[in-house]
């Protein structure tokens, strides 16, 4: 009895000992554990970044504007001195060359007078040319040749208001141009002097813009523009800044300019939106680089840079952007490696990988 005690005691005791080693060689493991893992994120600290060299390259800045078109010689016809009724008239948006009739409001009685016009002033300028033989010859007295002469000018001046209400009779276009918009209809009548059509120039257009008073300094005229619509933004319609106001607008701080516009295609019309832009200057080398690679805080504007394995920041100095790129002026070198992709998820020192 006593014995099977003892053997008992001597399991016990081997039991215990077997447990305190086991917990003491996993206690050790358990300390080794967090050692190893921190090596391990310490490996793979490193950020994935896109980089880029930075190289010099030619460099346009252009100042862009909301900008509304409008015809540079616009012009409203009027219905003829005595009315009359439409006979017919062409549809809006009819694109017509100089001298082309529009409409027809009473023709045949504008066009009678006209040739009554024209006969009077062939009858009144034989009357003159005899009666100037006469004085010639002594046969006549010179105050006949001042009256037929007198006659032969009202003859003219009769032709010139019944050639004028025949041109506008038949709206007459002044110029090349689009007919815009029209104040009469089909066989109605209407009175002498009323808006009949409008109509404007579209091989040159122009571009009316608002300049900020803190850019308008930049510009001159003669400078290069290009106007694009909202809608097709790909294309673009060359022209030139040919007005800038010399007064600021009180209310808006604003200067306004004038573009003409090339629509040689006739592509563009009165009323269409866009934008206009306005060639500043033009750079045939600077450091150029992606405007989304910028990194714009409060304090101001930085780069990141990679320098041996790190992320560095670099603030920087940006002379003049335009849709996609920016011109740096101060803080980048030619040749280093700027990160373009990346750049909010790291901060100086950050070690990246490319």
């Amino acid at each position: 009895m006593l014995r099977t005690k003892k053997s008992y005691i001597a399991l016990s005791i081997a039991f215990v000992t077997m447990l305190v080693l086991t917990g003491a060689k996993c206690g050790s493991e358990a300390k080794k554990a967090p050692a190893a893992s921190a090596k391990q994120a310490a490996d793979s600290v490193a950020v994935k970044v896109v980089v880029a060299d930075v190289n010099e390259s030619a460099f346009e800045d252009w100042g862009s504007y909301s900008a509304d078109l409008r015809g540079i010689e616009d012009a409203n016809l009027i219905a003829p001195s005595q009315g009359g009724r439409v006979n017919s008239l062409k549809p809006v948006g009819t694109y017509f060359k100089a001298g082309e009739a529009l409409c027809d409001i009473d023709g045949d009685k504008y066009g009678a007078a006209l040739e009554a016009a024209k006969a009077q002033v062939a009858v009144t300028k034989g009357d003159l040319d005899r009666a100037t033989a006469n004085v010639e010859n002594g046969s006549l007295g010179r105050s006949a040749q001042d009256a037929a002469n007198l006659a032969y000018q009202n003859a003219k001046v009769m032709l010139a208001t019944a050639k004028r209400a025949y041109e506008d009779c038949q709206c007459q276009a002044p110029f090349d141009g689009i007919l815009v918009s029209r104040n009469i209809e089909k066989y109605q009548t209407v009175a002498p002097g009323v808006n009949t059509v409008r109509v404007s120039r579209v091989s040159q257009l122009e571009a009316v813009i608002a300049i900020p008073e803190t850019e308008a300094y930049s510009y001159e005229e003669g400078m290069k523009t290009e106007f694009r619509l909202l809608q097709h933004p790909e294309k673009a319609y060359e022209g030139r800044l040919t007005s800038l106001d010399r007064a600021v607008d009180t209310k808006s701080r604003t200067v306004t300019a004038r573009i003409v516009v090339n629509n040689h295609d006739g592509s563009l019309t009165p009323g269409m939106v866009g934008k206009a832009s306005i060639l500043r200057k033009k750079y045939a080398k600077a450091i150029v680089v992606p405007s989304t690679a910028l990194v714009r805080l409060q304090t101001g504007i930085s780069a990141m840079i990679v320098e041996n394995g790190v992320a560095r920041q670099r603030v920087v100095k940006v002379a003049a952007s335009n849709v996609d790129s920016s011109l740096i002026s101060e803080g980048l070198r030619s040749g280093e490696k700027l990160i373009v992709t990346g750049a909010f998820e790291v901060t100086d020192g950050t070690k990246v990988t490319f």
